[in-house]
């Protein structure tokens, strides 16, 4: 009796930690639940939910097939391998997948999985089947899938009662920032602005791009790498002319002086202090919209030694920690989530500069993160730091980078038109 409160302990905290994207902690939780309960299925299962959110699609898809060898009755494992084979582009495995769920256990997890297969597939049919199970479950908290007001407005959607799901994905969003979970929230935030962009409504373009905006930072902060690229995509092609931009021909300024950043975009100017973040910004500004790796964005004459990036490290964990206590709890479990990775990042790097462990090691060691990979997680790390900082001073220049500066292993600025940049 002790061992199953141990194992179901153990799944309740790690569905929570997925909520928060803490999914280093939700994948270790889980671990430990399987090692109490090798036999029962959801620890397996919440491992393969937790690869999933992270964009490891194929390797959920190994875990679940795996988990389904065993206990192949699992109607939240086949709906889940159905969700996993929809993300990986394999429609006609999905469908069947889903005729296999519709209709069948009217289980939470499996009407919300049902629900966003049926939605990436867009199908009414199955939308259709599953509109009513899930308003009879609408005010239910499903686990790691957050509020199943948010699957109730994907189905509306694909049935095209688009005043319905805004009203529903409202709701999820209230109930998913009180409950904590910013991983639901930018979800709901990525299918809310779908719904207003296909709409068209007045407003709904303009609204719709600010939420996307929103979604795409928190999968940044995360580390959710496809759906970011996915809302970086979209936000990019939705650059067009408005009110406030700047004239085509006028020239804005990006420039390193003796105090600091001189910045000038859209009539306003600001003086900014230093960071490398900014520096990295400015050779994309200047590199005419080729890409750079970022092995070359760090490796150059002026790079920071290791031991001044663990002090970044260490400088930015202490700012996170100051937002673990926001009022907000989504946004404070974000700030608990960001902490968990900078931690990690920070005991890699620290190891690295020889300074001692520090924080929480990262799993596998030092030998499990690249050179190639480091640079990338300083890079999005620097730049998004500026980009906060860039909101503060010029929150018109600090928009339209958001739009326009794609990071990742290569990192590039893509403008919506051409823009002239004074870089001194």
């Amino acid at each position: 009796m002790a061992l199953t409160a141990g194992w179901e302990l153990l799944v309740g905290e790690g569905s929570q930690a997925l909520l928060e994207g803490r999914f280093r902690e939700c994948e270790r939780l889980a671990s430990l639940a399987a090692q109490l309960a090798p036999t029962e299925p959801s620890p397996p299962l919440l491992a393969a939910i937790a690869c999933r959110e992270q964009g490891r699609s194929s390797e959920a898809e190994v875990l679940v097939r795996s988990l389904l060898g065993r206990h192949p009755d699992v109607s939240e494992g086949q709906a889940l391998l159905g969700a996993v084979l929809a993300d990986l582009g394999r429609d006609g495995e999905a469908r069947r997948q889903l005729d296999l769920v519709t209709g069948g256990d009217p289980s939470p997890a499996v009407l919300a999985l049902g629900a966003e297969i049926a939605s990436a597939l867009d199908s009414p049919e199955h939308a259709g089947a599953l509109v009513g199970p899930l308003a009879d479950h609408a005010g239910t908290v499903a686990g790691g899938h957050g509020s199943l007001s948010r699957h109730l407005g994907q189905v509306c959607h694909v049935l095209g009662r688009w005043d319905e799901a805004e009203e529903h994905f409202q709701v999820a969003l209230d109930v998913n920032h009180a409950a904590g979970a910013p991983v639901v929230v930018a979800h709901t935030l990525r299918h809310y602005s779908a719904l207003l962009r296909a709409r068209g409504g007045d407003g709904d373009w303009e609204k719709a791009i600010d939420l996307l905006a929103q979604a795409a930072s928190v999968y940044r902060r995360l580390e959710i790498e496809r759906l970011a690229e996915e809302a970086e995509a979209v936000l990019r092609r939705s650059q067009g002319p408005t009110a406030a931009d700047p004239p085509p021909d006028a020239a804005q300024v990006f420039r390193r002086t003796a105090g600091g950043w001189e910045l000038a975009y859209g009539g306003e100017s600001a003086v900014v202090a230093d960071a490398p973040g900014l520096a990295h910004i400015a050779t994309l500004l200047g590199n005419g919209g080729r890409p750079v790796h970022v092995v070359d964005l760090v490796d150059t004459p002026t790079a920071t030694p290791e031991r001044g990036v663990v002090e970044e490290y260490r400088s930015q964990l202490a700012e996170v920690d100051g937002r673990t206590g926001a009022a907000d709890p989504a946004a404070a479990a974000l700030a608990r989530a960001e902490r968990d990775l900078l931690a990690a990042e920070l005991a890699a790097r620290a190891g690295l500069a020889g300074l001692g462990e520090v924080g929480v090691p990262a799993e596998g060691g030092l030998s499990s993160i690249d050179a190639g990979d480091r640079a990338r997680r300083l890079v999005a790390l620097r730049i998004r730091t500026s980009l906060d900082l860039l909101d503060l001073a010029l929150p018109a220049l600090g928009r339209h980078l958001r739009r326009s500066v794609r990071t990742g292993t290569f990192c590039l600025y893509e403008p919506g038109r051409p823009e002239r940049w004074t870089l001194g």
